[in-house]
């Protein structure tokens, strides 16, 4: 019995490494046809949106759209990190009071790095704040820690895609979830650290370089 505790114990990166590679292709899979049947509905909305002036009230105004048909587990978009070699599909967390508690995503993280659900969608707000792994279900975040100043980090969305640069990373404990309402930044990444510690919290804070809207 000890033996077989220990194999499993010492298979567990890997199947989990396993299990994550699946979920984020069915979770690619469903942004395809969420962004497919989005695309419907803003186009229902173009006399709505031509009214407003900027495309910082367009933004806002396709993120609360995008919002209303969201609920925990669907995929938001696709996180794009060059240097640290991320391309994650990024899914809806917890929403609600719930959503601060450790456990409540623990299923989602499974799959792939999770939104915050306390924190708004890119362009209704800041940061957009999202949590993943960095030693298990693949590790997505393991290499979060190589990111330097002006680094770019990349969302694609089915209503736009939003360019973010690095600007500082810390570390904090894990109980300072202030980090999820710096308003100073757009984009917030988080993940355990040290690696295989679940003692701190590493994050990367990012600022907007810009977005495109899609039509």
């Amino acid at each position: 019995m000890l033996l077989i505790a220990g194999g499993l114990t010492l298979a567990f990166p890997f199947w989990s490494a396993a299990y994550t590679h699946f979920e984020q292709r069915h979770l690619s899979a469903d942004y395809q046809r969420a962004s497919a049947s989005f695309s419907s509905t803003a186009r229902q909305q173009k006399s709505t949106l031509a009214l407003l002036h900027t495309p910082a009230m367009r933004a806002r105004r396709l993120a609360a759209l995008f919002a209303r048909g969201l609920k925990p587990g669907d995929p938001i978009g696709r996180l794009i990190i060059p240097h640290a070699r991320i391309n994650r599909i990024v899914v809806q967390g917890s929403t609600g009071s719930s959503s601060l508690s450790p456990a409540s995503d623990t299923a989602y993280l499974r799959g792939g790095p999770v939104h915050y659900g306390v924190t708004p969608l890119p362009g209704a707000g800041e940061p957009f704040a999202v949590a993943g792994h960095r030693t298990t279900y693949s590790a997505p975040f393991y290499s979060l820690n190589v990111l330097r100043r002006g680094d770019r980090i990349v969302l694609d969305t089915p209503y736009g895609r939003f360019d973010y640069s690095v600007a500082r990373i810390t570390t904090v404990l894990p109980s300072d979830v202030g980090v999820l309402y710096d308003r100073g930044y757009a984009l917030v990444l988080t993940t355990c650290t040290p690696p295989y510690s679940a003692s701190h919290r590493l994050v990367v804070w990012a600022s907007a370089r810009g977005f495109t809207l899609k039509p």
